[in-house]
Order: structure tokens, then sequence, then C-alpha cells
């Protein structure tokens, strides 16, 4: 066994062991002065003595010399190597690492009970030294528990793992495993997977290879002979009917067994039984079923699709969300000389279309009012001033909370419409008119299709801006932005003037055109990009999003602030479908993690009864397929690195002098002797000295 130094410079400093010698040898204790009177009188008589320095307190000097030589040893990095170091350590001990599948299928049949038998049969076989390590896997891999060997602290942390309805993926499990191994310094290292082996779970770029020494084992709970049927999804068609909305909702289900299979399905909405039929589904295949259509409820209904089996899984029930069509309100505000003609391509362009549909209004600007704003969507000032007063400090409130504002410059919106008050809210001023009569008018050139309003126009044959032409439009300079991210040019004219600017402010978004949209200064309007082109617009203003009536669990749903009917600061609370709740404040849109089957609901906790918004979830379909991988193919790709590399004396061997000190870190353990021994020598030296006194 060989004791070595990473970094021997150190060991200079021990040279500040003379100090405390130094300090011992020169030591000189005070004397009180005795005043005495004068030895004029006296015969002086020569006597001559010499006393040499000696040390008085050994144990204070033993306890300084020992604390100096501890911090000059940690400094200078020891390391104890060995070609059996880990033996010579840690003896026989093991280091385990159990990975338990908790995924959505390991609840068919008895396999989680017996998942969790056999992680219990794990911990009673551990010895006083070995360690083991709990991770619970589904699509994601958690550690439950670390390094134990106690049985109560590892039943413990077993209890708390439940599976849920999450998609089985061995990948980013097996790399936890190896992250905790490959830093053990135990005599053995010992994989256990305890997983059903689903097919869909394993994918050969997941293989990740053990270090040297890993011994592996698998807990197979799959069935090859399993079957199982599932409903994987269901579409909510909208319809509408006497000025009423209907929907019509189809089942899919799948059979991925190799026999067909006939049973019954049912419908039902907020709990009460709408219809049920018979399905028919071949051997590795699927069926699907309509059912009757049906009126759109007043609110958000909770619907179901379930398979009529004598199992009891959560993929034999679909999820799903029938809400009422909540239409995106939009204010036209127009100037006071304007003319219906003025709005007539906008205002077509906006009845077309449900999703959304929009409840669009006008008023001039003259007559808007704080109270108009309250629950707009988003606003239009058609080539009119901002409005005054109050009316305007409304405004700027609305924008800074989330609201969308879009002006069009035109004829009537020259400098003079814009006070200088105004134009801080556009991040810009607008100039005189440019005239393009006498090249054929202007293009648009640059357009960001990164954007939101654009992002549908960057695939191929999806419209074309170029063909436009403008004829006239409002010069515009944006001001200076001091953040340096809240202003953007997003569209350019052929001559790299502004088109379309947008400014942030605050969480809403002001956008600019200077174009107009009346069709008099340009044929915008006559070009089939301009009725997507103001659909995207307001859908952007509004910040709208199409809800889906149902989503996968390990997904994490968005819900907008505006459905909450909350402001910032308010607190709500989502109830998760084991009735867990959980409180937060609202900031913006509120994310919720979905990682249960069923219904989540949030919540102002102020609402009293509101039913507030509901969120369906359901297992991956994926995981209604229980065909099963070969165990041997999974275990073979996890092999340890170096073939034979079962002792951990083929470790140490590959391993650095730099890597073997940082797993010994023995400079840790000499820094807090040294720091105790400064605790003693403290304590020694203040007892001296008041024994002295």
């Amino acid at each position: 066994m060989n004791f070595a130094f990473l970094a021997p410079l150190f060991l200079a400093g021990a040279a500040a062991i003379a100090i405390p010698i130094i300090v011992h040898l020169t030591h000189r204790e005070k004397k009180e002065p005795v005043p005495f009177p004068s030895l004029m009188f006296l015969r002086r008589v020569p006597f001559r003595t010499s006393k040499k320095q000696r040390i008085r307190n050994w144990l204070l000097f033993l306890l300084r010399v020992m604390a100096l030589a501890l911090v000059v040893a940690a400094f200078a990095r020891p390391l104890l190597d060995s070609s059996g170091l880990g033996l010579a350590v840690v003896g026989d001990s093991r280091e385990v690492v159990v990975l338990l599948d908790r995924s959505y299928s390991m609840t068919y049949g008895e396999r989680w009970d017996r998942a969790k038998g056999a992680a219990e049969d794990i911990i009673a076989e551990l010895g006083p030294n070995d360690r083991a390590t709990l991770v619970a896997f589904a699509d994601k891999a958690e550690v439950v528990s670390t390094a134990t060997a106690d049985a109560v602290t590892w039943s413990a942390a077993l209890e708390r793992v439940e599976p849920g309805g999450g998609r089985t993926q061995l990948g980013p499990a097996i790399q936890t495993a190896r992250d905790v191994l490959e830093v053990s310094e135990l005599a053995t290292r010992e994989l256990v997977l305890i997983t059903d082996f689903q097919r869909s779970a394993w994918d050969g770029a997941d293989a990740v290879r053990m270090p040297a020494g890993t011994q592996i084992r698998e807990v197979n709970l799959g069935d090859s002979t399993a079957t199982n049927l599932a409903v994987a999804d269901v579409v909510v068609d909208r319809t509408q009917a006497g000025g009423r909305d209907q929907v019509r909702i189809t089942a899919r289900v799948v059979n991925p067994n190799e026999a067909s299979a006939e049973l019954p399905i049912a419908l039902d909405l907020d709990g009460v039984g709408v219809e049920t039929k018979r399905v028919a589904v071949p051997a590795a295949g699927a069926a699907v079923v309509t059912f009757a259509t049906q009126m759109v409820p007043d609110r958000a209904a909770r619907g179901r699709v379930a398979l009529r089996t004598n199992d009891v899984l959560a993929d034999n029930i679909f999820h799903f969300v029938v809400a009422p069509i909540v239409p995106v309100r939009l204010l036209i505000a127009t100037s006071p000389a304007s003319r219906s003609t003025d709005l007539l391509y906008l205002q077509q362009a906006l009845a077309v279309g449900d999703d959304p549909p929009y409840a669009v209004t006008t008023k001039r600007v003259s007559d808007l009012r704080a109270p108009d704003l309250v629950g707009l969507d988003g606003l239009v000032l058609m080539d009119a001033p901002p409005p005054q007063g109050e009316t305007r400090d409304a405004l700027e409130t609305w924008i800074l909370s989330g609201g969308g504002l879009f002006v069009a410059l035109g004829a009537r919106t020259g400098p003079g419409a814009w006070p200088p008050e105004a134009r801080a809210l556009i991040g810009g001023d607008p100039g005189g008119i440019t005239d393009r009569l006498g090249d054929r008018g202007a293009t648009l050139s640059i357009l960001s299709y990164e954007h939101p309003v654009f992002e549908p126009f960057a695939v191929p044959r999806s419209g074309d801006f170029s063909v436009a032409r403008f004829l006239r439009y409002r010069k515009f300079t944006p001001a200076p932005d001091s953040t340096g991210d809240s202003q953007r040019m997003l569209v350019r004219y052929d001559d790299g003037g502004p088109a379309l600017f947008e400014q942030r402010v605050g969480r809403g978004k002001v956008l600019v055109w200077t174009g107009g949209l009346a069709n008099q200064w340009n044929d915008l309007p006559l070009k089939p990009v301009f009725l997507p082109f103001v659909h995207q617009v307001a859908r952007y203003l509004s910040s709208y999003r199409p809800e889906p009536s149902a989503h996968t669990v390990g997904q994490v749903a968005h819900v907008a602030e505006s459905r909450l009917a909350g402001t910032s600061g308010d607190e709500i609370v989502i109830e998760s479908p084991s009735g867990e709740r959980d409180a937060m404040a609202i900031d913006g849109d509120v994310s919720v993690p979905l990682d249960q089957a069923g219904f989540f609901i949030a919540r102002r906790l102020q609402s009293g009864t509101s039913e507030g918004v509901v969120l369906a979830s359901n297992p991956d379909p994926q995981e209604a397929d229980l065909a099963m991988v070969s165990a041997e193919e999974v275990l073979l790709a996890l092999q340890p690195d170096e073939a034979g590399g079962d002792r951990p004396e083929t470790l140490a061997a590959s391993l650095t002098a730099g890597q073997k000190e940082r797993r010994q870190a023995l400079w840790w353990y000499l820094l807090i002797a040294a720091v105790a021994i400064l605790l003693a020598e403290s304590v020694v030296a203040h007892r001296t000295v008041s024994v002295v006194r």
C-alpha cells in the first residue's frame, strides 16, 4: 500500500510548525514591578546566573503543532493508493441500485404488488455495510431513497411510491443508475431492474453500459399472454343547428392483442349516461365508434367514454371536456370622420371562421370609455387618434395587464393626431406619407416568420405577401428602446421603411401597421392572404390558444389567467383527480402538471362554488400495448464497459491519481481534525491563563 501526496509542494508549509516552538521558547512571563528605595549605599557583589528557556506546557504546544501539521497535509491532498484499495477500504460491501417501474402498465393485474414485494426482499438481503438506492421511474426517473441499508427508511420511501399514468421509458432510469454506481467506492456494484419490459419502453438508443464490475439482474413482471384493450382517443366535432352549438363525439378503440374482441362502450356527460353501443375491434387493429349528436352545455361538462370490461384499468376510460365556445371580444375604434366602407374588409374578414369566433363591436374613439375595455380581448384603432384623458390612462393600464392594441395608421392619423404623451404607448412617432405611385407601389420584402403572426406563413404555398402593392404608407420612426428587447420590427417595405412594428408594454402588446386596412392605399384586402393575416393578428392580440378537450399524463397544461377571472396576486387552488389540493398565486398564465389520469380543476380560492377550469388527462395510449421486449436483449445492452471487470481492482487500475484522491477525500477529514484540535487548544489555553492568574 502506497501513501502519497498529489500536491507535495504544500508540504513546505510544514516550516510553519516552527512558529509554536519559537513562541514557547521565547515566551516570558510578565512580572509586576516592585518599588524599592535607592541602592546607592549598598555594596555591589558580583553574582552570575544563567537559566535556559524550556517548554512549560507540553499539551498546549503539541496541540498547536498537530493543528498546523494537519492543515499542511490537507492542502497537500493525501492519497492512499493500492491495487486492492477497494477491498482494503470497504471490504465486501455492496452498492445496490433498484430501478422500480411505476408507469401505468404496472397497474395491470397484480404487477404493482409483486413489484413492491420484490423491492422489500432486496432490502432484507442487505448486510450492515451494504447500501441501496431506490429509483422510481416512468417517463422520468426520480431518486426516492438515497443510499441506505436501513429497512425502516427504505420501507417508508417505498410506501410513498405509487403507480401513475405515465409512459414507461427505460433510458432516463438506466442513466440515473449509472450516475449512482460510477461514483461508488464499494467493492461490489449491483443493478436490479424491476419492470414488465414493455416493448414500447425500450429503444436501442437507450442502451447505457454500466460501470466495470457491475452485476445486473432483473425482476421480470411481464406476461407474454396478457391482453388489454384501450380507448386511445376521443374526437369532439362541433357543429351548429338551430342557432345552438352541438358536438359529435367519436371514440377510437385499439386492440393490440392477437384475438378480436366485441364489447359494449358507453358515453356519459357529467356522470349521466348518454348512450351505450357495442364495438367490434379486430385483432392487432382499431375500431371507431360515433355517438349521437349532443347539445353543448352552458358550462364545461366532464365527459367519459368507457369500455365495459372486467378489467378496471385507467385506459378503459377516456376523459375529456366539452366546453362552450367563448368568442374573442374585439372592439374597433374609428375616427369621427371615418365612413362605413372603411371597415368593410376588416369586418368581413373577422366574420368568417369559428376557430375562434369573434364578437366584434365598433365605436367612435371619441365615445370610448374605460368600462368599454373591461373583458375586452383586443382593441383596433382603425385610422383613429388615441383616446384622451381618463380613457387613455385606462387604455394604458389595460395594455399593461395583458391587453392587445392594433394601430392602423392612415390618412387621418398623421403626426398631429398623436400627441407626445400618447406616442410612448405605440413606441414611436408617426410621420408624413410616403408616395410610391411613381414606381407601381411598394411591396413587403422582410417578414419575421418566426413571430406568431407570421409563423403559419413560413411553409411554402401558405400565403404570399409580396403580391400586394402599397401605393402609400405612413412613415414611422421607432423611439429608442432602453430595454433592448421590448421593440421589434416585424415587416418592412422594399425600401426598408417600417410596415408592421411591435412594442411590448408590460404583459401586453401594441402592433403598429403603417399601410392602412381600407383598400385605399394598398390592395392587400383583395389578396387571399388578407383573411388569415387578420385572423392571426386577432389571435395574437387576444393571446388566444385553442384549448384541447383532453391531455396526456406527463404533459403540462397552461391555463390563461383570463379563464380564471382573477387578477395578479389572487390565489388559486388546483385539485387533482386523487383529491389533493395545491394552492398558488396567480402571476400570469398558470401551469398545471398533469401527473394523474382523470379531471384536474383550477379555481380561485374566492370563487365559492364556481366550477373553475376543468382539465382532462389520460394515460399515454402506448401504455395499452403490453407486448414485451426480451429481458436478455435489455440486460445485454447494459453489460459493463470492460469484460471481466468484476473486481474493484479493475476499477482502481483504470482511475487516475486525481480521481482516486477525489473518491477518498482524505483532505476533508484532515481539515475537520485540525478544526477540532484548534478548538481544544483554545480551551486548554484559556484554562492555563486562568491558573497562572
